[in-house]
């Protein structure tokens, strides 16, 4: 009987919310899982912007999409004008583009929350769960669920180790970011220390300088509560990298690694793109720079299509050409690509991208060796990890010559290292019995089930400074100074006695 009742309670319907900051790839990291849910029999919604462009493709997954209001004022995604403004300023700072970003999901967060007609909404679909993404520059999207008072899981690209209490140390674990250190693994000193001070930059500067307190305090019921404490409330936190692309995680039972969360089996191609792909000659390259940049300043499309001339390939492109820029005739342009498709065509050879964790974890899962130039974030590190695994090499968007690209195409094409790498590492991944929304569904489920006391580690309920023992450390040391402090005393009191005997021995005559 008990056995017929688990059963029922893993075949039940729930109903789950998924909520993200409106960025095309982040949504559509949420959206790869919540399609696998549907397919599992669940009820999934989506929370989106009324302005955002693409709630149909959402609902033809089987989600259905409930809309909070986006004054058209109100600046909405981060789109190519958003980017140009920032990445390819004179004065670009990586600093001023996350405060930029950080506004505008907290802006877009605040409209949600305050939005009557949508928190009522929710409230009466009496929600399961909620999957959230606490994106790294403003984790306010967890204030949904927390008003809703319904459980949650996180989804991100990034997370700050310790704050989830990942038992990571940066002797051998880096944070990715727009940073680079030349290895994975700090072989050198030097490469500790700087590591070090990433990790400690990284878990106090960025709180203090772009996480919104100001929303916490008037959303939350309690004026105590801190981010890092409604951090820790995540039933779960998906990662979406490990190892195959970085070095391994020290992670405890309720940190899932979900790499490749969109891929997903490959679909026929478009006949336009079939037979673009099967009639090339040599081979297809592609080229995008994900859902949020296809415009570049002229200079950098003008390079871009003279190395492109050069090759035997047919070139695939998702970019905006400036008028008066001829097209050579081996370059096809789109304002669209189903990227996951082309990658997994047979044809496919090569792959230029910004290094997107959505990208990267697509040509790892099919094989394809990549060109990564990275535009911001922690692109920079994701082409460097890439570049250090022999998965294809890493370029400068804003300091390179067409013929560095054209060489560094013909490297790949021509030294097979790359695509053997990436292939024997493809087979790897392909290897594990859950891959990307599969394996996020099935714990997803699995917490709906049977809750995740059972995977919670006590480090979650400590404080950060005893997480890290530095209160051990500091009585230790405190200790250790007491007892040195006393034994110098207590040396300094025997030499001092021992010094005046010597020096000051009376002398005493004998007597006849």
């Amino acid at each position: 009987m008990l056995l017929m009742m688990v059963k029922m309670q893993n075949i039940s319907a729930a109903r789950i919310l998924l909520a993200s900051p409106q960025i095309p790839s982040h949504v559509m990291a949420q959206t790869a899982t919540g399609e696998e849910l549907v397919q599992r029999g669940h009820e999934v919604y989506i929370a989106v912007g009324s302005r955002y462009s693409s709630q149909e493709s959402l609902e033809q997954l089987g989600l259905r999409v409930i809309t909070y209001y986006i004054p058209s004022d109100v600046p909405f995604g981060v789109n190519d004008d958003f980017l140009a403004e920032f990445i390819f300023s004179p004065q670009y700072e990586a600093i001023k583009l996350s405060l930029a970003v950080s506004a505008m999901v907290s802006r877009h967060c605040e409209l949600m929350l305050c939005d009557n007609k949508f928190m009522e909404r929710v409230r009466a679909l009496e929600l399961d769960l909620v999957l959230v993404e606490p994106f790294a520059t403003n984790p306010c999207v967890l204030l949904l669920p927390y008003r809703l008072n319904v459980r949650f899981v996180s989804l991100t690209n990034f997370y700050l180790p310790w704050i989830i209490r990942m038992p990571a140390l940066p002797s051998f674990h880096r944070i990715r970011g727009p940073i680079d250190i030349s290895a994975d693994v700090p072989s050198v000193l030097w490469n500790s220390l700087i590591n070090t001070v990433i990790y400690l930059s990284a878990h106090w500067r960025i709180p203090a300088l772009v996480w919104n307190d100001t929303l916490l305090e008037k959303y939350s019921s309690s004026r105590r509560l801190t981010w890092n404490e409604l951090i820790l409330k995540s039933e779960l936190f998906f990662v979406t990298s490990d190892h195959h692309l970085g070095s391994p995680l020290p992670v405890f039972p309720n940190v899932i690694p979900v790499p490749g969360i969109t891929v997903r089996p490959t679909k026929p191609l478009p006949d336009t793109l079939e037979q673009l792909a099967t009639h090339s000659r040599g081979g297809v390259i592609l080229v995008t720079f994900g859902s949020m940049a296809s415009h570049f300043p002229n200079p950098v499309v003008v390079k871009f299509l003279e190395a492109f001339s050069r090759v035997k390939q047919t070139v695939i492109a998702k970019l905006s050409i400036p008028e008066g820029v001829s097209v050579p005739s081996n370059v096809h342009v789109f304002q669209w690509l189903p990227q996951n498709d082309i990658l997994g065509h047979r044809h496919t050879r090569l792959f230029i991208t910004h290094c997107g964790s959505n990208g990267q974890h697509e040509a790892l899962y099919h094989g394809v060796p990549m060109i990564g130039i990275p535009l911001f974030a922690e692109q920079p590190s994701n082409c460097e990890r890439a570049r250090a695994k022999g998965f294809g090499l890493h370029m400068n968007i804003h300091d390179f010559t067409s013929d560095e690209l054209f060489d560094n195409i013909e490297e790949i094409l021509n030294n097979r290292s790359y695509s053997d790498n990436i292939k024997v590492r493809s087979a790897i991944l392909r290897d594990e019995p859950l891959i990307g929304p599969k394996k996020a569904a099935h714990w997803i489920e699995h917490v709906i089930n049977y809750g995740s006391v059972h995977l919670r580690s006590p480090a979650m309920d400590l404080s950060l400074y005893s997480f890290l023992m530095l209160d051990v450390i500091t009585v230790v040391c405190f200790t250790t100074l007491v007892v040195l402090t006393i034994i110098c005393a207590s040396a300094v009191v025997v030499t001092s006695n021992i010094w005046r005997r010597l020096m000051y021995r009376p002398c005493h005559k004998k007597i006849q």
